[in-house]
């Protein structure tokens, strides 16, 4: 048994038992209330490996043999993909929701049922995710809600899976990558994009409307006074919301305006800024003196040194690391 392990600003936690009641509790305690209805003590076997940074958790746990359920709503997003075994699944409202990937509801008291498999458990706090919603749809925060367990596609979901692995495997896994705020924060909010992106919620309505509700008219100053605020200040913690008050207009009208003046978004113009101040930097740095590719792509925020690499390329024409030799 591993307990926590403090390697700011990253908790890394390892446990193991063959305890049913001491797995229920730890089950309890990290997710949510639940009363099991049959958890056979014969063979059994729970380990659980996770690391957590902010309102972000991802955790891969075992548990076998079988165990079935009802569960309370759970106050924190948390989507749990099947990686080997038998099958999770969610009845809520009398609809059963099986396959890989599902949303814990939020939105009612379910059953679940879980046959001797391996899972990741992504989890994320809902005001966080809420916040993201409300800047890409307009609503209120406390008006972004969920409504079904169920992806909205097959890519989304293959979409999710894809970034929440590499989130775990290469970003929460590296100190050095969680020691820059910029790595940190793009994380959280690329995962937040992706989990309103791959589940139904009322953001996701809202954009849908959108055109009927905004007819997003904005004057060619107001894009302006975002790309200055953008190239001052690419290198801090900032998203949507905060672009949008530095231009004083509302979110979704400053995406359309950007789609209509400049054929892009504010993220997509912001990931440009941070790419040419990473180019810059990787043209001044010096190898002799320990300048390296993956600590400048981390201050500007890219924790993926292979994507990185690739999106550098595609740019400039060369890899960054060719870059640092001239």
């Amino acid at each position: 048994m591993t307990g926590a392990v403090a390697t700011e600003p990253v908790t890394r936690y390892r446990w193991s038992t063959g305890d049913p009641e001491a797995a229920v509790e730890y089950l309890r305690v990290t997710y949510t209330d639940f009363r099991p209805t049959r958890i056979p003590a014969d063979g059994f076997a729970f380990w659980t490996q996770r690391a957590s940074s902010g309102p972000l958790s991802i955790s891969r746990l075992r548990y076998s043999p079988t165990f079935e359920t009802r569960v309370e709503p759970p106050s924190t997003l948390q989507v749990v993909q099947t990686l080997s075994g038998g099958p999770y699944t969610v009845r809520a409202g009398g609809q059963e929701v099986g396959g890989s990937l599902k949303l814990s509801p939020t939105w009612s008291a379910y059953e679940a049922g879980w046959e001797d498999s391996t899972a990741q458990i992504v989890v994320l706090e809902h005001a966080e995710v809420a916040r993201v919603g409300a800047e890409l749809s307009g609503l209120d925060p406390a008006a972004v809600a969920f409504t079904s367990s169920a992806p909205v596609s097959t890519a989304l979901a293959d979409y999710w899976c894809r970034l929440s692995t590499q989130v775990h495997d290469d970003v929460l896994a590296s100190d050095t990558l969680m020691g820059e705020a910029l790595v940190r924060a793009n994380a959280v909010r690329g995962l937040a994009v992706a989990l309103l992106a791959t589940f139904p919620n009322t953001a996701l309505d809202a954009l849908a409307d959108a055109d009927t509700r905004d007819d997003g008219q904005a004057e060619p100053a107001t894009v302006r006074r975002a790309v200055e605020f953008m190239d001052g200040h690419a290198q801090e913690d900032i998203g949507l919301t905060e672009i949008a008050a530095a231009a004083r207009i509302g979110a979704r009208s400053l995406q359309l305006a950007f789609r209509r003046h400049r054929d892009t978004t504010p993220l997509e113009y912001l990931r440009r800024v941070r790419l040419d101040g990473a180019h810059r930097e990787l043209v001044a740095a010096d190898p002799t003196r320990g300048d390296r590719v993956e600590t400048i792509a981390a201050r500007w925020g890219f924790g993926h040194p292979g994507r990185f690499s690739v999106i550098y390329r595609e740019c400039y024409g060369r890899s960054p690391s060719a870059t640092l030799r001239r």
